[in-house]
């Protein structure tokens, strides 16, 4: 998991599954995510091939909090698999999901 910032655009970049094993470092590394002074945030889960149910609880909590803090969370790079499960859980109904961070950045450029 790497945090890093592009334009005016900050962007966790997931590099394995969340499981049990690491669901606590996941919630850890989304709020330091959520505590960066940037005003958007990138989830990019473009190497992700497995969530577990925790994982989706903190991805949802994360989204409310920015919302909160007048910041907004996106998420992208869903891959086949765990895109069925974004939409049985309607996650498109509360954030924005892109295809890839170079279109969740191109939005964030024009608001």
């Amino acid at each position: 998991m790497q945090i890093y910032q592009r334009s005016r655009v900050t962007i966790l970049d997931i590099k394995s599954e969340v499981t049990i094993k690491n669901s606590d470092l996941f919630r850890t590394t989304m709020q330091r995510l959520l505590n960066h002074p940037s005003l958007h945030l990138i989830l990019n889960l473009e190497h992700v091939t497995y969530l577990n149910s925790s994982a989706l609880g903190i991805i949802a909590d994360i989204a409310i909090k920015a919302k909160e803090a007048e910041k907004e969370l996106v998420i992208t790079g869903i891959q086949s698999p765990m895109n069925e499960i974004f939409e049985v859980v309607k996650f498109d109904t509360f954030m924005k999901i892109f295809s890839t961070a170079e279109e969740a950045i191109d939005y964030f450029e024009q608001h």
